[in-house]
């Protein structure tokens, strides 16, 4: 049977170059979107040791010049400081928080700001690492409102387990760790940016890598602590107080909804202390669900899903138009076959399989194109360069270029076969009496 089936596609060639050529077309466009979302749900399936969950960001207010709440005198750095200390030690006794938080603007989780540098061992010059810069209060709990974990997510860290004094100590990620210091052994080593290698950080800690956001892999970080003093701080400027973000863990226990409501109603009087006072809480989920609608993820996953739809229906009538006129030119074929024995099912497979091979040699020139698409990296890839912030795409290897093609084959034989099910199953129930007489 398969011999006459090449040979009939043969004695077709011209129809059957036309449908292969917009088989190859739709295979690739079919490939490249099954491709990004094949990465998306990888990215999203890889385990973040980063919990968001129950975790919420602390809003605070100053009240400006004019106002009947301002004081120039809260305005001092001084003042500052201690007012915010005693925020922080309000937010620590509310019985519904769990653990406190403070960070800096750029460090906040599940926002679009990073920042980063790129780093070398202080003894092997060989070794470089791009990580983004996580800058907490080491006085505060940042590891425990987020639920950072080290070996593998068997150890749940607080900050209070790393010794922060001493000059510039840094926690690093593991894969971080693991590029600036190959021998594994990073705790007590030193590292110090490429652009100034005078300026030396001691490892304190290692701890489990993170996902900036769900969609990307886990990537390079160093965790560095604020020094918050009178002297520095000042209501605005580089270390203005507006850049610090207060996060808080609230118990599992109490329903998110419940928490946020009572510690509106307390809290709103509680929190205006001098010149601060409290503008809002929001959810670390919101947060991240606003990121990715202003990233335009949803949007982008959107539009392909519907470009996929488009190409699908286009090839689903394209298939079922083709074999319906070339089922009704095989009419005598066909009655000849069901006098000689053939079963109705028998001529249904044999046009089955006459898709599938027109199928099976558009995805070889298909993939021969898409090939081309990698080499010219047309098709984004992680690669050996890790400086790059946006850390999406997991590395290229033959694997997932057989993966996604399987995928995309899979998904056209399912739009083939039932195209050509309708004008086959037509055919086969023909009479062979009636189909003869045509001849």
């Amino acid at each position: 049977m398969f011999r006459a089936i090449i040979k009939q596609l043969w004695n077709r060639k011209r129809s059957n170059i036309s449908v292969a050529i917009e088989l190859v077309c739709v295979f690739c466009l079919v490939w490249y979107i099954v491709d990004y979302l094949f990465v998306f749900a990888y990215n999203c399936n890889i385990p973040n040791t980063r919990d968001i969950r129950h975790t919420w960001k602390v809003n605070l207010g100053i009240f400006p010049e004019g106002t009947p709440q301002y004081s120039a005198e809260e305005d001092e750095p001084e003042a500052l400081l201690a007012n915010f200390n005693r925020l922080l030690q309000i937010l620590n006794n509310y019985p519904g928080v769990e653990a406190v938080g403070v960070c800096d603007l750029g460090s906040t989780p599940e926002t679009g700001y990073i920042n980063g540098e790129r780093f070398r061992s202080a003894t092997d010059t060989a070794c470089l690492a791009w990580g983004q810069n996580i800058a907490l209060l080491p006085t505060e709990d940042f590891f425990r409102v987020f639920g950072y974990t080290s070996g593998e997510g068997q150890v749940a860290v607080s900050t209070s387990d790393f010794d922060w004094s001493g000059a510039n100590p840094a926690v690093l990620s593991r894969s971080m760790a693991q590029a600036l210091f190959p021998d594994g052994n990073a705790m007590g080593r030193e590292f110090c940016p490429v652009r100034n290698a005078s300026m030396i950080y001691r490892v304190v800690g290692v701890i489990d890598d993170i996902k900036r956001f769900e969609f990307q892999r886990v990537q390079m970080a160093y965790y560095l602590p604020l020094r918050l003093t009178a002297d520095v701080l000042s209501r605005d400027g580089e270390w203005s107080i507006r850049n610090l973000v207060i996060m808080v863990r609230s118990k599992a226990s109490i329903p998110d909804n419940v928490f946020r409501e009572a510690f509106r109603k307390e809290m709103t009087d509680a929190l205006q202390i001098g010149n601060f006072y409290l503008k809002s809480i929001v959810s670390f989920s919101k947060i991240k669900d606003d990121t990715t609608a202003e990233f335009g993820i949803a949007n982008a996953i959107r539009v392909r899903i519907y470009l996929m739809a488009f190409f699908l229906l286009n090839i689903l009538l394209c298939v079922m138009g083709t074999f319906w006129y070339r089922i009704n030119l095989r009419r005598s074929e066909i009655g000849l076959r069901k006098a000689l024995g053939s079963t109705s099912r028998n001529i249904r497979n044999l046009f089955f399989l006459e898709g599938l091979i027109l199928l099976a040699a558009a995805a070889i020139m298909a993939m021969v194109v898409e090939l081309q698409f990698v080499k010219a990296d047309l098709i984004e890839t992680l690669g050996q360069d890790r400086s790059d912030s946006t850390v999406c795409l997991p590395d290229q290897t033959a694997l997932r270029f057989l993966i996604t093609n399987a995928i995309t084959a899979a998904i056209l034989a399912t739009i083939i076969l039932a195209a050509i099910w309708l004008p086959a199953k037509r055919a086969a129930s023909v009479p062979p009496v009636e189909a003869l007489r045509d001849e």
